[in-house]
């Protein structure tokens, strides 16, 4: 049963507009940083860091629920630290980053606790073959799947066993995340991301409802209408 949301009974027109300015507060220092790491700043990557300053208010909203859940708030830091190292241009540990982004996304899906330890290969299997309360189609999957194997790569690194030392030195530091590879890149990542905010809310549908009590326009300002339309949908 739904909490009878609608725009006249929801409670959040001041909440809302202080979280566009608190958005707003955010992405200009971010572009601080940006200047002082001589980052090419650009439209893309000021629409990619609010798509990711949305997304640390939703966890917080879901961090402060009863639950208390411990990997929200990972998410949150992930997430923080993950923007860091794209201005930096440290893009081993951007990978670091999207791989904990996932993993607790998982957790946060299936249940698995930090007490678990690692999300493995196992975990993965599970979610391809769980009975979603909503689509998930094997392409989403390989998507996922793919994102992080690519993450675990970059950490664990291409050429780093070459036997030329030199040359491993040298292609470390060269590397740049040039505008078309991070706009090729922000579009990929959210595109997984999306399809977990989907999983996360139709598992977890009462939970997030609740955070959101007589909020669903914030959440429909964070997310989007789709996802709240797909609240609503599982909570019939």
């Amino acid at each position: 049963m739904t909490d009878g949301f609608n725009m006249n009974n929801d409670m959040t027109y001041q909440e809302i507009n202080n979280t566009k300015s608190n958005i707003k507060e955010f992405l200009n220092e971010i572009q601080k940083l940006a200047c002082k790491s001589e980052f090419n700043f650009s439209q893309c990557d000021g629409d990619f860091f609010s798509f990711i300053a949305k997304h640390i208010v939703f966890f917080k909203y879901l961090y402060s629920g009863r639950r208390k859940t411990y990997f929200y708030k990972v998410l949150i830091s992930d997430l923080y630290y993950f923007i860091l190292s794209i201005l930096e241009n440290k893009m081993r540990y951007m990978y670091v980053n999207e791989r904990s982004i996932i993993e607790n996304y998982m957790r946060a899906i299936m249940q698995v606790s930090l007490q678990d330890n690692h999300v493995t290969e196992t975990i993965f299997e599970e979610m391809h073959m769980k009975s979603f309360k909503c689509s998930f189609s094997d392409s989403e999957y390989s998507l996922i799947k793919s994102e992080y194997g690519v993450s675990c790569g970059y950490i664990h690194g291409g050429d780093i066993l070459s036997d030329n030392l030199s040359y491993v030195l040298e292609e470390c530091s060269k590397k740049r995340f040039e505008i078309d590879d991070r706009r090729k890149y922000y579009i990929r990542f959210q595109r997984v991301v999306k399809i977990f905010d989907r999983l996360v809310i139709a598992e977890n549908a009462a939970y997030v409802s609740g955070c959101f009590h007589r909020k669903k326009s914030m959440m429909e300002y964070l997310l989007g209408k789709n996802q709240v339309d797909l609240l609503f949908q599982v909570l019939k």
